[in-house]
């Protein structure tokens, strides 16, 4: 393993240690710089402190694995909208961006774990044809407008060129369980959110 690809991995230990914390202390202390003092201090603890032998973080690593490059970017979002007010994505970049993983999620892993005898796991090896949709994709959403999207979207194939995860398979820069599970999360949120301002509306 290289220096680029022992970075990305331990960045995606932190942003996940840094969503998990934000969102607990969040719910508890409202004064800004309190906040800020104890996630960080919770963090160091989450990164150095042993328990048996590994850190939390690396314990959150043997369980949910690598993280991909979206995932990062989701999460960089997500902690830039909690702990600074403002975010890296438009609201509706995000909302396709996460459609988009919600519903190619839900496909990919049935096939990949064996509902038919098509893996499509397989593409990501000699990404052609999955690298030309993620430029086309990325086309559509710099014509609409929502360019940041289109910038994200070509994020996960610059690091796969550039070797930054262990993998050489393109899908897993893409995608893994825990974005899966953020998207189909909030969709449903989503979709209770408009359905109660439908009903608020109505009476």
């Amino acid at each position: 393993m290289n220096y680029l690809q022992s970075l990305l991995p331990l960045l995606s230990q932190m942003l996940l240690l840094l969503v998990l914390i934000s969102m607990i202390i969040g719910r508890w202390i409202n004064v800004s710089r309190i906040r800020f003092a104890v996630i960080a201090a919770l963090l160091l603890l989450g990164l150095l402190a042993p328990v048996n032998g590994l850190s939390v973080s690396q314990w959150l690593r043997s369980v949910v694995g690598d993280l991909s490059v979206l995932t990062l970017v989701v999460f960089l979002d997500v902690l830039t909208r909690r702990l600074l007010g403002s975010s890296l994505l438009k609201f509706s970049s995000r909302n396709y961006l996460l459609r988009g993983i919600a519903l190619t999620g839900a496909v990919f892993y049935p096939l990949a774990l064996g509902l038919t005898a098509y893996d499509p796991y397989q593409l990501g090896y000699a990404p052609i044809l999955l690298g030309t949709l993620l430029v086309c994709f990325s086309l559509l959403a710099w014509f609409r407008s929502m360019r940041d999207l289109a910038v994200v979207l070509l994020l996960p194939l610059l690091a796969y060129n550039l070797h930054l995860l262990e993998s050489a398979n393109l899908w897993e820069y893409l995608l893994d369980p825990v974005l899966l599970s953020y998207a189909l999360v909030q969709g449903v949120f989503t979709i209770k959110f408009i359905r109660f301002k439908s009903d608020g509306s109505r009476t």
